[in-house]
Protein backbone atom coordinates (compact mmCIF):
# COMPACT_ATOMS: atom_id res chain seq x y z
CA UNK A 1 0.00 0.00 0.00
CA UNK A 2 1.70 3.58 -1.01
CA UNK A 3 1.76 6.33 2.26
CA UNK A 4 0.21 9.21 1.51
CA UNK A 5 2.89 10.48 -0.34
CA UNK A 6 2.90 8.06 -2.63
CA UNK A 7 6.50 5.99 -2.04
CA UNK A 8 5.65 2.60 -1.65
CA UNK A 9 6.09 0.79 1.48
CA UNK A 10 6.13 -2.49 1.56
CA UNK A 11 9.40 -4.26 2.59
CA UNK A 12 9.19 -6.62 -0.48
CA UNK A 13 8.58 -3.18 -2.94
CA UNK A 14 11.92 -4.35 -4.44
CA UNK A 15 10.82 -7.80 -5.87
CA UNK A 16 7.16 -6.87 -6.58
CA UNK A 17 9.19 -3.81 -8.52
CA UNK A 18 11.41 -6.38 -10.30
CA UNK A 19 8.71 -8.74 -11.04
CA UNK A 20 6.43 -5.99 -12.94
CA UNK A 21 9.31 -5.20 -14.95
CA UNK A 22 10.45 -8.59 -15.89
CA UNK A 23 6.66 -9.42 -16.63
CA UNK A 24 6.54 -6.26 -19.66
CA UNK A 25 9.65 -7.32 -20.72
CA UNK A 26 8.49 -10.63 -21.91
CA UNK A 27 5.91 -8.52 -24.36
CA UNK A 28 6.92 -9.40 -27.86
CA UNK A 29 9.08 -6.58 -28.79
CA UNK A 30 9.61 -4.43 -26.26
CA UNK A 31 13.09 -6.01 -24.99
CA UNK A 32 14.66 -5.35 -28.64
CA UNK A 33 12.84 -1.66 -28.60
CA UNK A 34 14.43 -0.79 -25.01
CA UNK A 35 17.17 -1.98 -25.62
CA UNK A 36 17.78 -0.06 -29.18
CA UNK A 37 16.22 2.79 -28.00
CA UNK A 38 18.45 3.36 -24.91
CA UNK A 39 21.36 2.81 -27.57
CA UNK A 40 20.13 5.46 -29.42
CA UNK A 41 20.41 8.08 -26.86
CA UNK A 42 23.61 7.05 -25.75
CA UNK A 43 24.85 10.78 -27.48
CA UNK A 44 22.54 12.35 -24.52
CA UNK A 45 25.26 10.97 -21.92
CA UNK A 46 28.43 11.61 -23.77
CA UNK A 47 28.36 14.73 -26.42
CA UNK A 48 27.98 17.35 -23.51
CA UNK A 49 31.19 15.49 -21.20
CA UNK A 50 32.89 15.38 -24.76
CA UNK A 51 32.12 18.30 -26.02
CA UNK A 52 33.71 19.74 -22.81
CA UNK A 53 36.41 17.60 -22.86
CA UNK A 54 37.19 18.33 -26.48
CA UNK A 55 37.12 22.07 -26.65
CA UNK A 56 37.87 23.37 -22.88
CA UNK A 57 41.44 23.35 -23.28
CA UNK A 58 41.58 26.47 -25.64
CA UNK A 59 38.47 28.30 -25.00
CA UNK A 60 37.46 27.33 -20.89
CA UNK A 61 34.53 26.02 -19.24
CA UNK A 62 32.20 29.40 -20.22
CA UNK A 63 32.86 29.02 -23.88
CA UNK A 64 32.84 25.42 -24.35
CA UNK A 65 29.81 25.10 -22.02
CA UNK A 66 28.06 27.28 -24.37
CA UNK A 67 28.87 25.41 -27.30
CA UNK A 68 27.60 22.14 -25.72
CA UNK A 69 24.46 23.99 -24.70
CA UNK A 70 23.66 25.11 -28.02
CA UNK A 71 23.59 22.02 -29.76
CA UNK A 72 20.97 20.80 -27.03
CA UNK A 73 19.12 23.88 -27.70
CA UNK A 74 19.02 23.50 -31.24
CA UNK A 75 18.06 19.78 -30.68
CA UNK A 76 15.02 21.30 -28.71
CA UNK A 77 14.11 23.45 -31.64
CA UNK A 78 13.95 20.60 -34.07
CA UNK A 79 12.42 18.01 -31.31
CA UNK A 80 8.70 18.94 -31.75
CA UNK A 81 8.78 19.14 -35.89
CA UNK A 82 10.46 15.81 -36.11
CA UNK A 83 8.11 14.11 -33.30
CA UNK A 84 5.25 15.80 -35.58
CA UNK A 85 6.38 14.05 -38.93
CA UNK A 86 6.76 11.05 -36.97
CA UNK A 87 3.11 11.16 -35.66
CA UNK A 88 2.05 11.54 -39.80
CA UNK A 89 4.65 9.51 -41.60
CA UNK A 90 6.20 6.95 -39.21
CA UNK A 91 9.71 6.34 -37.38
CA UNK A 92 11.64 4.11 -40.46
CA UNK A 93 10.90 7.22 -42.09
CA UNK A 94 12.03 9.86 -40.50
CA UNK A 95 14.65 8.57 -37.35
CA UNK A 96 17.43 7.09 -40.06
CA UNK A 97 18.28 10.08 -41.83
CA UNK A 98 18.70 12.27 -38.79
CA UNK A 99 21.15 9.61 -37.26
CA UNK A 100 23.06 9.44 -40.12
CA UNK A 101 23.15 13.27 -40.35
CA UNK A 102 24.21 13.19 -36.65
CA UNK A 103 26.99 10.62 -36.96
CA UNK A 104 28.42 12.59 -39.58
CA UNK A 105 28.04 16.23 -38.39
CA UNK A 106 29.52 14.44 -34.78
CA UNK A 107 33.15 13.71 -37.74
CA UNK A 108 33.00 17.17 -38.55
CA UNK A 109 33.06 18.53 -35.03
CA UNK A 110 35.60 16.23 -34.12
CA UNK A 111 38.00 17.32 -36.94
CA UNK A 112 37.57 20.95 -37.10
CA UNK A 113 37.67 21.26 -32.88
CA UNK A 114 39.61 23.86 -31.28
CA UNK A 115 40.25 25.77 -34.78
CA UNK A 116 37.44 28.85 -34.86
CA UNK A 117 35.19 28.96 -32.04
CA UNK A 118 33.05 30.55 -34.58
CA UNK A 119 33.32 27.66 -36.76
CA UNK A 120 32.72 25.11 -33.43
CA UNK A 121 29.50 26.36 -32.53
CA UNK A 122 28.07 26.21 -36.28
CA UNK A 123 29.02 22.65 -36.07
CA UNK A 124 27.18 22.87 -32.55
CA UNK A 125 23.98 23.90 -33.48
CA UNK A 126 23.89 21.79 -36.55
CA UNK A 127 24.66 18.58 -34.52
CA UNK A 128 21.57 19.78 -32.24
CA UNK A 129 19.35 20.04 -35.03
CA UNK A 130 19.93 16.51 -36.57
CA UNK A 131 19.39 14.83 -33.15
CA UNK A 132 17.04 11.81 -33.22
CA UNK A 133 14.04 12.24 -30.89
CA UNK A 134 14.40 8.58 -30.19
CA UNK A 135 13.03 9.25 -26.33
CA UNK A 136 9.74 10.98 -27.43
CA UNK A 137 9.04 8.10 -30.22
CA UNK A 138 9.57 4.85 -27.63
CA UNK A 139 7.39 6.65 -25.23
CA UNK A 140 4.39 7.31 -27.44
CA UNK A 141 5.04 3.69 -28.51
CA UNK A 142 4.26 2.16 -25.03
CA UNK A 143 1.07 3.07 -24.39
CA UNK A 144 0.00 1.92 -28.01
CA UNK A 145 1.63 -1.33 -27.45
CA UNK A 146 0.77 -2.13 -23.97
CA UNK A 147 -1.96 -0.34 -23.08
CA UNK A 148 -2.07 2.79 -20.92
CA UNK A 149 -1.95 0.57 -17.36
CA UNK A 150 1.16 -1.31 -18.09
CA UNK A 151 2.97 1.35 -19.95
CA UNK A 152 2.77 2.75 -16.69
CA UNK A 153 5.32 0.21 -15.74
CA UNK A 154 7.37 0.89 -18.81
CA UNK A 155 7.86 4.30 -17.74
CA UNK A 156 9.18 3.43 -14.55
CA UNK A 157 11.43 0.93 -16.23
CA UNK A 158 12.58 3.04 -19.22
CA UNK A 159 13.39 5.92 -16.46
CA UNK A 160 15.37 3.25 -14.46
CA UNK A 161 16.93 1.92 -17.50
CA UNK A 162 18.19 5.61 -19.39
CA UNK A 163 20.16 5.92 -16.31
CA UNK A 164 22.52 3.41 -18.13
CA UNK A 165 23.01 5.96 -20.72
CA UNK A 166 24.22 8.20 -18.02
CA UNK A 167 26.58 5.88 -16.41
CA UNK A 168 28.18 4.34 -19.13
CA UNK A 169 27.72 7.38 -21.49
CA UNK A 170 30.15 9.03 -19.50
CA UNK A 171 32.52 6.41 -18.60
CA UNK A 172 33.05 5.36 -22.29
CA UNK A 173 34.03 9.38 -22.77
CA UNK A 174 36.64 9.37 -19.67
CA UNK A 175 38.01 5.57 -21.21
CA UNK A 176 37.91 6.73 -24.56
CA UNK A 177 39.52 10.19 -24.21
CA UNK A 178 41.71 9.36 -21.77
CA UNK A 179 43.09 5.97 -23.81
CA UNK A 180 42.97 7.78 -27.43
CA UNK A 181 41.10 11.35 -27.50
CA UNK A 182 38.49 13.15 -27.05
CA UNK A 183 37.79 13.18 -30.58
CA UNK A 184 36.91 9.70 -30.69
CA UNK A 185 34.78 10.05 -27.91
CA UNK A 186 32.35 12.09 -30.39
CA UNK A 187 32.97 10.05 -32.95
CA UNK A 188 31.70 7.14 -31.20
CA UNK A 189 29.19 9.18 -29.45
CA UNK A 190 27.70 9.53 -32.90
CA UNK A 191 28.19 5.90 -34.46
CA UNK A 192 26.49 4.30 -31.04
CA UNK A 193 23.62 6.49 -31.60
CA UNK A 194 23.14 6.04 -35.54
CA UNK A 195 23.44 2.05 -34.39
CA UNK A 196 20.91 2.27 -31.65
CA UNK A 197 18.25 4.51 -34.17
CA UNK A 198 18.66 1.97 -37.24
CA UNK A 199 18.10 -1.14 -35.12
CA UNK A 200 15.22 0.25 -33.09
CA UNK A 201 13.27 1.69 -36.38
CA UNK A 202 13.67 -1.82 -37.86
CA UNK A 203 11.88 -3.48 -35.26
CA UNK A 204 8.98 -5.80 -36.53
CA UNK A 205 6.78 -3.64 -33.80
CA UNK A 206 6.90 -0.55 -36.36
CA UNK A 207 4.91 -2.47 -39.07
CA UNK A 208 2.48 -3.57 -36.71
CA UNK A 209 2.26 -0.47 -34.10
CA UNK A 210 1.73 2.26 -37.19
CA UNK A 211 1.61 5.80 -36.72
CA UNK A 212 -2.58 7.64 -36.87
CA UNK A 213 -3.39 7.33 -40.33
CA UNK A 214 -5.16 10.71 -39.66
CA UNK A 215 -3.41 13.74 -39.02
CA UNK A 216 -2.53 14.29 -35.48
CA UNK A 217 -4.91 17.24 -34.21
CA UNK A 218 -3.75 20.32 -34.37
CA UNK A 219 -1.16 22.49 -32.48
CA UNK A 220 -3.82 24.54 -31.09
CA UNK A 221 -5.29 21.84 -28.57
CA UNK A 222 -1.85 20.51 -27.63
CA UNK A 223 -0.97 23.89 -26.32
CA UNK A 224 -4.22 24.28 -24.78
CA UNK A 225 -3.53 21.00 -23.00
CA UNK A 226 -1.14 20.55 -19.99
CA UNK A 227 1.25 19.67 -21.99
CA UNK A 228 3.02 22.41 -21.46
CA UNK A 229 3.21 22.11 -17.53
CA UNK A 230 4.91 19.41 -17.40
CA UNK A 231 7.52 20.29 -20.45
CA UNK A 232 8.60 23.05 -18.00
CA UNK A 233 8.73 20.83 -15.30
CA UNK A 234 11.37 18.95 -17.21
CA UNK A 235 13.14 22.05 -18.36
CA UNK A 236 13.64 23.05 -14.63
CA UNK A 237 14.44 19.30 -13.75
CA UNK A 238 17.34 19.49 -16.65
CA UNK A 239 18.44 22.64 -15.59
CA UNK A 240 19.28 21.63 -12.45
CA UNK A 241 20.90 18.21 -14.10
CA UNK A 242 22.90 20.47 -16.05
CA UNK A 243 23.95 22.77 -13.63
CA UNK A 244 24.81 19.72 -11.61
CA UNK A 245 27.03 17.76 -14.75
CA UNK A 246 29.29 21.80 -15.24
CA UNK A 247 29.58 21.89 -11.07
CA UNK A 248 30.89 18.18 -10.67
CA UNK A 249 33.42 18.22 -13.57
CA UNK A 250 34.66 21.63 -11.94
CA UNK A 251 34.52 20.40 -8.72
CA UNK A 252 36.44 17.11 -9.75
CA UNK A 253 38.90 18.35 -12.03
CA UNK A 254 39.81 22.04 -11.28
CA UNK A 255 40.49 24.57 -14.13
CA UNK A 256 40.33 22.30 -17.06
CA UNK A 257 38.40 19.21 -17.69
CA UNK A 258 39.55 15.48 -16.79
CA UNK A 259 38.22 12.17 -17.63
CA UNK A 260 38.12 11.56 -14.25
CA UNK A 261 35.05 13.52 -13.80
CA UNK A 262 32.95 10.64 -15.54
CA UNK A 263 33.54 8.31 -12.81
CA UNK A 264 31.98 10.74 -10.16
CA UNK A 265 29.30 11.37 -12.87
CA UNK A 266 28.81 8.21 -13.66
CA UNK A 267 28.07 7.10 -9.82
CA UNK A 268 25.45 10.36 -9.54
CA UNK A 269 23.51 8.01 -12.85
CA UNK A 270 23.73 5.05 -10.78
CA UNK A 271 21.95 6.37 -7.41
CA UNK A 272 19.21 6.76 -10.29
CA UNK A 273 19.25 3.35 -11.32
CA UNK A 274 18.92 2.19 -7.58
CA UNK A 275 16.39 4.39 -6.82
CA UNK A 276 14.49 3.17 -10.50
CA UNK A 277 14.73 -0.65 -9.34
CA UNK A 278 13.90 -0.30 -5.78
CA UNK A 279 10.85 2.24 -6.27
CA UNK A 280 10.29 2.99 -10.37
CA UNK A 281 7.06 0.60 -10.95
CA UNK A 282 5.72 0.58 -7.36
CA UNK A 283 3.17 2.84 -7.68
CA UNK A 284 -0.60 2.73 -9.81
CA UNK A 285 -1.53 6.14 -9.02
CA UNK A 286 0.23 8.82 -10.40
CA UNK A 287 -0.99 12.30 -9.26
CA UNK A 288 0.37 16.05 -8.75
CA UNK A 289 1.46 15.65 -5.23
CA UNK A 290 3.02 12.90 -5.79
CA UNK A 291 5.03 14.17 -8.86
CA UNK A 292 5.64 17.46 -6.67
CA UNK A 293 7.25 15.11 -3.92
CA UNK A 294 9.54 13.47 -6.44
CA UNK A 295 10.87 16.66 -7.56
CA UNK A 296 11.74 18.11 -4.20
CA UNK A 297 13.62 15.34 -3.49
CA UNK A 298 15.56 15.55 -6.55
CA UNK A 299 16.20 19.28 -6.18
CA UNK A 300 17.16 19.03 -2.34
CA UNK A 301 19.50 16.02 -4.18
CA UNK A 302 21.17 18.29 -6.25
CA UNK A 303 21.52 21.09 -3.64
CA UNK A 304 23.38 18.95 -0.90
CA UNK A 305 26.30 18.85 -3.47
CA UNK A 306 27.80 22.19 -2.21
CA UNK A 307 28.56 20.72 0.78
CA UNK A 308 30.71 17.98 -0.03
CA UNK A 309 33.70 17.63 1.60
CA UNK A 310 35.37 16.63 -1.13
CA UNK A 311 35.94 14.09 -4.42
CA UNK A 312 34.44 10.78 -2.58
CA UNK A 313 32.24 12.79 -0.10
CA UNK A 314 30.46 14.57 -3.57
CA UNK A 315 30.32 10.82 -5.12
CA UNK A 316 28.35 9.66 -2.42
CA UNK A 317 25.86 13.07 -2.00
CA UNK A 318 25.21 12.88 -5.42
CA UNK A 319 24.33 8.83 -4.98
CA UNK A 320 22.09 9.39 -2.59
CA UNK A 321 20.36 12.33 -3.50
CA UNK A 322 19.76 10.52 -7.38
CA UNK A 323 17.97 7.80 -5.65
CA UNK A 324 15.15 10.48 -6.05
CA UNK A 325 15.33 11.08 -9.82
CA UNK A 326 14.18 7.97 -11.96
CA UNK A 327 10.85 7.56 -9.70
CA UNK A 328 10.42 11.25 -10.20
CA UNK A 329 10.79 11.00 -14.01
CA UNK A 330 9.02 8.01 -14.37
CA UNK A 331 5.88 9.92 -12.83
CA UNK A 332 6.35 12.70 -15.08
CA UNK A 333 6.02 10.15 -18.22
CA UNK A 334 3.25 9.14 -16.48
CA UNK A 335 1.61 12.52 -16.50
CA UNK A 336 2.25 13.62 -19.70
CA UNK A 337 1.11 10.25 -21.73
CA UNK A 338 -2.21 11.47 -19.24
CA UNK A 339 -2.76 14.63 -21.02
CA UNK A 340 -1.47 14.47 -24.43
CA UNK A 341 -3.82 14.46 -26.72
CA UNK A 342 -5.66 11.50 -29.02
CA UNK A 343 -3.38 11.17 -31.85
CA UNK A 344 -0.83 13.71 -31.56
CA UNK A 345 1.05 11.69 -28.47
CA UNK A 346 4.85 11.51 -30.34
CA UNK A 347 4.03 15.48 -30.39
CA UNK A 348 3.09 16.03 -26.69
CA UNK A 349 6.72 14.07 -25.74
CA UNK A 350 8.21 15.52 -28.11
CA UNK A 351 7.00 18.77 -26.10
CA UNK A 352 8.62 17.37 -23.22
CA UNK A 353 11.73 16.84 -24.90
CA UNK A 354 11.71 20.23 -25.61
CA UNK A 355 11.42 21.40 -21.79
CA UNK A 356 14.87 18.51 -21.39
CA UNK A 357 16.76 20.14 -23.74
CA UNK A 358 16.61 23.73 -23.08
CA UNK A 359 16.65 22.93 -19.77
CA UNK A 360 20.01 21.82 -20.36
CA UNK A 361 21.15 24.34 -23.08
CA UNK A 362 19.92 26.88 -20.28
CA UNK A 363 22.05 24.53 -17.51
CA UNK A 364 24.95 23.88 -19.51
CA UNK A 365 25.65 27.77 -19.99
CA UNK A 366 24.74 28.99 -16.66
CA UNK A 367 26.57 26.12 -14.91
CA UNK A 368 29.68 26.71 -17.14
CA UNK A 369 29.38 31.03 -16.11
CA UNK A 370 28.49 29.88 -12.70
CA UNK A 371 31.75 28.04 -11.92
CA UNK A 372 33.36 30.28 -13.62
CA UNK A 373 32.39 33.08 -11.51
CA UNK A 374 30.98 31.67 -8.69
CA UNK A 375 32.57 28.28 -8.23
CA UNK A 376 31.15 24.95 -8.51
CA UNK A 377 29.62 24.82 -4.62
CA UNK A 378 27.88 28.01 -5.42
CA UNK A 379 26.72 25.97 -8.74
CA UNK A 380 25.69 23.18 -6.85
CA UNK A 381 23.22 24.97 -4.59
CA UNK A 382 21.46 27.21 -7.59
CA UNK A 383 21.59 23.54 -9.52
CA UNK A 384 19.15 22.29 -6.68
CA UNK A 385 17.10 26.13 -6.63
CA UNK A 386 16.41 25.85 -10.44
CA UNK A 387 15.13 21.87 -10.16
CA UNK A 388 12.88 23.28 -7.29
CA UNK A 389 11.41 25.63 -9.79
CA UNK A 390 9.31 22.96 -10.96
CA UNK A 391 6.86 23.32 -8.54
CA UNK A 392 5.59 26.30 -10.05
CA UNK A 393 4.71 24.70 -13.28
CA UNK A 394 3.40 21.50 -11.65
CA UNK A 395 0.65 23.66 -9.87
CA UNK A 396 -0.12 26.30 -12.93
CA UNK A 397 -3.56 25.83 -14.13
CA UNK A 398 -4.30 26.19 -17.56
CA UNK A 399 -7.71 27.61 -17.75
CA UNK A 400 -9.25 25.84 -21.20
CA UNK A 401 -12.17 23.66 -22.14
CA UNK A 402 -9.99 21.37 -23.71
CA UNK A 403 -7.30 21.25 -20.92
CA UNK A 404 -10.30 20.88 -18.47
CA UNK A 405 -11.62 18.00 -20.44
CA UNK A 406 -8.41 15.89 -20.74
CA UNK A 407 -7.70 16.95 -16.80
CA UNK A 408 -10.87 15.22 -15.43
CA UNK A 409 -10.41 12.37 -17.84
CA UNK A 410 -6.72 11.98 -16.37
CA UNK A 411 -8.22 12.25 -12.83
CA UNK A 412 -10.46 9.52 -14.09
CA UNK A 413 -7.68 7.18 -15.54
CA UNK A 414 -5.72 7.37 -12.05
CA UNK A 415 -8.43 6.22 -9.80
CA UNK A 416 -7.19 2.34 -9.28
CA UNK A 417 -9.48 0.24 -11.47
CA UNK A 418 -11.68 -2.57 -10.31
CA UNK A 419 -8.98 -5.55 -9.03
CA UNK A 420 -6.10 -3.52 -9.65
CA UNK A 421 -3.40 -3.63 -7.11
CA UNK A 422 -2.74 -0.50 -4.98
CA UNK A 423 0.98 -1.83 -3.56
Amino acid sequence: MPTKSGWPRSPRNDRVVLARYREVLREPHVARLLATALIGRMPQGMSTLAILLLLTPKFGYGKSGLAAGLAVATSGASNVLIARAVDRVGARIVLAPAATAYAALAVVLALIARGSYSTDLVVCALLGVAAAPVSSVSRATWPRLLGPERAQVLYGLEATAQELVFIAGPALVALVAGSVSARAALILSGSLGLVGVVGFVSAPAFASVAPPRHPAEPRVPVLRSRVLNYAAVGAALTTGFSMTEIATVAFVSGRHATAASGVVLAVWSAGSLFGGLALGAGLTRVTDRALSIGVTLVGIGLALGSVAPGKVGLAVILFAGSTATAPALARLYTRMGAVAPSGAATEAFGWLSVGFQIGSSFGAALGGLCVDGLGPRATFAIAGGAALTSLLAIRWRRVASYGADRQAADQDAARPRPGQSRR
